[in-house]
């Protein structure tokens, strides 16, 4: 079975050269010949089962894979069993997406679904092998068509196993086969248009190299060749001598028919006959008559084909040119045009021995070159083109020439620059043209020459001014368009429409629409924005029944890409010499910069509006020569004024000034005008209601180019809030700094109450646990030591009070000296050494290198420094570190850092540190002493240094406080 399909496809090709199978059915073969293909190989799989050799069924599945027609495999239930790659590639799905059986429902349009699902139907009764073609739509959305072929496929027993469907893409072969009948027929219509007809004799045996008589064949003329003779069809393909020599016109006829009768018999294969016909109603045609023989390889005649041409209108043309010749060389005579003319005939081309005196030059020609005939007639073509052509155009006028002279071409159009000989260079354009005779023979060479040196720079002028009024069109963004009507036509369809270039860019939309919109009156429909569609078009019409000349619209257009632009379009009416509208023409420009620049402005000018309304601002403007103020409408309201309800003026704003500030307003503008400078000057208004408002005028003055004030410019401001405000600050303010005072002065008093008492309890204590008095009993020593104790903490509390007192108040002055900075440390380390001993802490210093000396008060640094220390020792604990760091830098100062490995602190708190009174905990769970003075102090204290603290901590890492004094403070080895 496969080899008998295999040797079907391979003879299906036999029978196409053979011409005994059309393309049609050359494609329905085919694919039953594939479908009977891939049936063998299912039958052979099926046949051999799970127990089949593994190559024969790799070789189906190949072939099904690799074969070029499309194959498609169904169960009987029309389920898809198996497809090949070319479904795949034709649909442009992969194989993978193919597997989705609802996607082959989508490449068939709707349409044509039911005939598909008949094909593969195998309860309709139609005999397999079918016939179907449908379309496919692509996955890239292009229809395809196919041509298919369905076969059966069934067990031995008969049962039917599947259907295969083979189908072959057929588009391009519809396309082909469209293209030749379209061919044929332009060719039909242009052979009729020619009045050209074709023949063809064909012999009905073997004839040999020649023809004796033509009688052994039969003619065959196309149905043209009866329109040129006016006879029917059957008596030219009749053959017959006497016949067709009846058609000649009798003064033709013998010498016709014997050239024909020669021809036939002799050994050329080409004849080209002219001659006349006569018709049954006694008119006569020029006919022109080309034979041709057709041989095979051997060299036997196996046909004769031809064709008749009609000239009698050429012929008729030519008679009408020979009677204008004479007023053509009149012409030629008033134009400037020279001519000259070349007998050819009986001599080669190349021949070096063609007579001067076949070689004419007119008048006209001399006059044009400046050469005589004589000259022409002496010296050669290269040497003309050494005389005359200028070396930029000699190569190319001398090739083209000489192509000319050899007979290599027949006619040429050049154009060169010429060197006249008394009128310089100039521009000529020469053409010439050759005439042969029917065996190829010259005949004659026909030139012209002209000078085009005035058209030509005519020409380029214009085209200058053309590029001008192109790229000024450009650069202006505009545009043209134009439309005629007819005058006598009331419709006023509009018959002609022109939409430029310019046009086509600024609008986005391309001539040929915008030209076929104007031409089917959708123009002004399609394209204006709905708001100003009604605008235009009233306008256009009123444009074209005469209503109005001419009209200026602005109007929004929209473009195919749906974007929007604003245009102004100008046009006016054309009328002809009876004052009829015969058209229009107009330009339109780009103004979508200047509207949405217009439209910024307004938006603008509304915000500053918005902005002076809510900030109760307005600006003036006052002309020096004169006197106009204009002013924006807060101005109005901050006068109690509606706007722009009255004029505002110099006087009318001074009689609104309060009467104890007018004056002073007066000879502050008398002062600016005289000695123009910027000024600011705060006065009081009275309003109509007798309120009073507080404003501020400031202003500047605008000078021209020789310095003269032409111009006053500024604004007024409402500052009655602001000036109430500033009051109830300033009383504010007062009432702090005094209740400041007070507090200052009520810790210091306290404090110095407090400390009178307090020495005595802790004096008193040291007595008694000193046993001075006498012996104490044991059991009161615990409570001595606490009394003791308590007040050495509330006489330190009271020393940070008076401390911080003397730095509010401003008594607390630094004494500063150049002090040795490492023993500061170490001092001050020593003196919490025994704290830190007792906490279990481990309290370390390590400086870098040598430390300078500080120029500041060494108590001050002792006490920042104990206040830290303290301060990391509470906060650390037991097992801790607290280390002390100190470095210098040139740049940065000196540097003494307090690092701690203790909680941390919030982040939140971090801000209030440094504040009085404000802890590094929470007030709700603070478990340490202190009132938060000592990082308030400390502050203060680096500040007076001209320093600062840095403080960084967070929960779980510790915190790190670092001392930094400036450089100045530094003393180097050179100053110390």
């Amino acid at each position: 079975m496969l080899l008998l399909a295999s040797t079907t496809l391979a003879g299906l090709g036999w029978l196409q050269w053979r011409g005994e199978l059309t393309t049609a059915n050359l494609v329905s073969v085919a694919a039953v010949a594939v479908a009977g293909t891939v049936a063998a190989f299912l039958h052979q799989r099926r046949s051999h089962g799970l127990a089949a050799e593994v190559a024969p069924q790799i070789l189906a599945d190949a072939v099904i894979d690799q074969a070029p027609a499309l194959l498609v495999i169904t169960d009987p239930r029309g389920r898809l069993i198996r497809y090949n790659k070319a479904c795949a590639d034709l649909s442009g799905y992969s194989m993978t997406e193919l597997a989705n059986p609802q996607l082959w429902r989508q490449f068939v349009p709707a349409e044509e679904r039911a005939s598909v699902a008949r094909a593969i139907d195998v309860n309709s009764g139609e005999a397999f092998p079918r016939s179907n073609q449908n379309h496919w739509i692509t996955k890239g959305g292009e229809r395809r068509l196919l041509r298919w072929t369905c076969s059966d496929i069934r067990d031995r027993g008969g049962q039917l196993k599947a259907i295969v469907a083979a189908g072959l893409d057929i588009t391009d072969l519809r396309h082909s086969e469209s293209r030749s009948e379209r061919a044929a027929s332009a060719l039909q219509r242009a052979h009729r248009i020619a009045r050209l007809a074709h023949w063809t004799w064909l012999p009905e045996r073997d004839i040999g190299p020649g023809i004796v008589d033509d009688s052994v064949g039969r003619y065959i003329y196309s149905a043209e060749a009866a329109d040129i003779f006016e006879v029917t069809l059957e008596t030219l393909n009749d053959g017959e001598d006497a016949a067709y020599a009846a058609l000649i016109h009798p003064e033709d006829r013998d010498a016709a028919m014997q050239v024909y009768h020669d021809f036939l018999k002799g050994p050329g294969d080409q004849l080209s006959q002219d001659y006349r016909i006569r018709r049954a109603n006694g008119d006569y045609r020029h006919i022109r008559v080309i034979s041709e023989k057709l041989r095979d390889g051997n060299g036997d005649i196996t046909e004769l084909t031809g064709i008749v041409q009609d000239l009698t209108e050429l012929r008729r043309a030519e008679l009408a040119a020979l009677q204008v010749q004479a007023i053509l060389i009149a012409a030629h005579r008033l134009a400037g045009i020279g001519y000259w003319f070349w007998d050819e005939s009986g001599f080669p081309l190349q021949s070096p021995n063609l007579p001067a005196s076949r070689y004419r030059y007119s008048a006209e020609a001399q006059a044009v070159s400046g050469i005589s005939e004589a000259e022409m007639r002496a010296i050669d073509t290269e040497q003309f083109c050494r005389r005359y052509v200028h070396e930029n155009d000699r190569a190319r006028v001398v090739a083209t020439m000489l192509r000319f002279r050899s007979g290599n071409v027949d006619q040429y159009t050049l154009e060169y620059t010429y060197l006249h000989p008394t009128r310089g260079e100039r521009i000529l354009r020469s053409v010439a043209v050759r005439e042969r005779d029917a065996a190829g023979n010259a005949l004659h060479a026909t030139g012209l020459i002209l000078d085009i040196t005035d058209m030509r720079r005519g020409e380029l002028a214009l085209r200058d001014k053309e590029y001008q009024l192109e790229a000024a069109h450009h650069l202006a963004r505009l545009g043209y368009w134009s439309w005629l009507i007819e005058p006598q036509d009331d419709s006023g369809i509009i018959k002609s429409a022109i939409w430029s270039k310019e046009a086509a860019t600024i609008s986005g939309i391309d001539s040929a629409s915008a030209e076929a919109a104007m031409l089917d009156g959708s123009f002004e429909h399609r394209f204006p924005h709905p708001d100003d569609r009604l605008r235009l078009m009233r306008a256009l019409a009123e444009l074209r029944d005469g209503r109005r000349q001419s009209y200026d619209l602005d109007y929004r257009l929209r473009r195919p890409d749906g974007s929007e632009i604003w245009l102004r379009s100008l046009a006016e009416n054309i009328k002809d010499d009876q004052g009829r509208v015969v058209g229009a023409f107009g330009v339109i420009q780009d103004i979508s910069e200047r509207k949405n620049a217009e439209a910024g402005l307004r938006r603008a000018h509304q915000s500053l509006a918005n902005a002076q309304r809510i900030s109760h601002v307005g600006n003036w403007a006052r002309v020096i020569a004169t006197g106009e103020v204009t002013c924006s409408d807060e101005v109005y309201r901050i006068f109690g004024l509606e706007p722009g309800r009255t004029p505002f003026s110099v006087d009318l704003m001074l009689s609104y000034v309060h009467p104890e500030d007018r004056q002073r307003l007066i000879e502050d503008m008398e002062r600016t005008v005289a000695n123009p400078a910027p000024f600011q000057i705060e006065h009081r208004v009275v309003l109509a209601d007798g309120s009073i408002k507080v404003v501020r005028q400031q202003g500047e003055a605008q000078l021209d180019s020789d310095g003269k004030l032409v111009r006053l410019e500024g604004i007024i401001l409402d500052i009655t809030d602001l000036k109430a405000r500033e009051q109830a600050l300033n009383q504010a303010r007062i009432r702090a700094e005094m209740a400041d005072r007070a507090k200052t002065e009520f810790l210091a008093n306290m404090s110095h109450e407090l400390r009178t008492p307090l020495n005595a309890v802790i004096g008193f204590s040291d007595v008694l646990a000193q046993q001075i008095m006498g012996p104490i009993p044991a059991a009161y020593a615990e409570s001595i030591d606490a009394i003791r104790s308590s007040g050495r903490h509330l006489l330190e509390i009271i020393g940070d009070l008076l401390e911080m007192s003397r730095i509010e108040s401003g008594d607390r002055y630094l004494q500063e000296f150049p002090f040795d900075v490492k023993a500061a440390i170490h001092d001050t380390a020593r003196h919490f050494t025994a704290q830190a001993q007792r906490d279990g802490i481990a309290l370390s210093v390590d400086e870098t290198g040598r430390l300078p000396d500080l120029v500041g008060e060494e108590r001050a640094f002792k006490q920042v420094l104990g206040n830290l220390l303290s301060n990391a020792l509470k906060f650390t604990p037991r097992h801790g570190r607290v280390t002390i760091t100190a470095t210098s830098d040139a740049d940065a100062g000196l540097l003494v850092a307090v690092s701690d490995t203790g909680k941390g602190i919030d982040p939140k708190l971090l801000p209030q540190l440094g504040k009085p009174f404000a802890q590094g905990e929470s007030s709700l769970s603070r478990r340490y002493g202190g009132v938060g003075l000592g990082l308030a102090i400390s502050r203060r204290l680096m500040h007076m240094h001209g320093g600062r603290l840095e403080i960084t901590s967070a929960p779980g890492a510790g915190t790190r406080v670092i001392m930094i004094f400036p450089p100045e403070r530094v003393l180097s080895e050179n100053t110390r």
